[in-house]
C-alpha cells in the first residue's frame, strides 16, 4: 500500500525540478520499499530517448505513474515493483541490456536519467540511513 498523499502534495512534488524529484523518489522508495512503473497489454513501457537509448520510467507513487502516463502514453496501467525486486531483478537486467532508468517523469515527460548501478548505489546509501 502506497503512502498517503493529497492533491496539494501531488501538485507540489510534481512542480519540483528533475533533481528534486529524484531526491524525493530516493527518499520515498528507501522508506516505503516500493515504486511503480507502467505496462500495457504489449508489456512494460520502455521508450527510446532522442539520444537513442532505452529507459525504464519509475515513480514513487501509483498516482504519479498513472496520471503522468495517461497524459503521455495512454493505455498503460501502474504496476507496483518492490525495492527488493528492483535491486535483485530489474537493475541487473537493465545493466546487462544497457537500459537506463528514468526517475519520476513529470507531465512534460522530463526526468532524471540514471545508470542502473548508480541508482542501486543511491538507494543503498539512503536505506543505510534508515537502519
Amino acid at each position: 500500500m502506497p503512502y498517503k498523499m493529497n492533491d496539494k502534495q501531488f501538485e507540489a512534488v510534481l512542480a519540483l525540478d528533475s533533481s528534486e524529484r529524484f531526491d524525493h523518489f530516493i527518499s520515498k522508495v528507501a522508506d516505503w520499499e516500493q515504486m511503480w512503473s507502467v505496462k500495457s497489454e504489449e508489456g512494460w513501457l520502455v521508450p527510446v530517448a532522442p539520444e537513442d537509448f532505452e529507459y525504464f520510467p519509475l515513480w514513487p507513487h501509483p498516482e504519479y505513474a498513472q496520471s503522468i502516463t495517461d497524459e503521455n502514453f495512454p493505455g498503460h496501467t501502474a504496476v507496483e515493483i518492490s525495492l527488493e525486486e528492483l535491486l535483485e531483478h530489474w537493475l541487473p537486467l537493465f545493466e546487462s541490456e544497457s537500459v537506463k532508468v528514468a526517475i519520476f517523469p513529470n507531465r512534460e515527460w522530463t526526468f532524471w536519467c540514471i545508470e542502473p548501478k548508480d541508482l542501486k548505489e543511491e538507494l543503498l546509501n539512503e536505506m543505510a540511513k534508515y537502519e
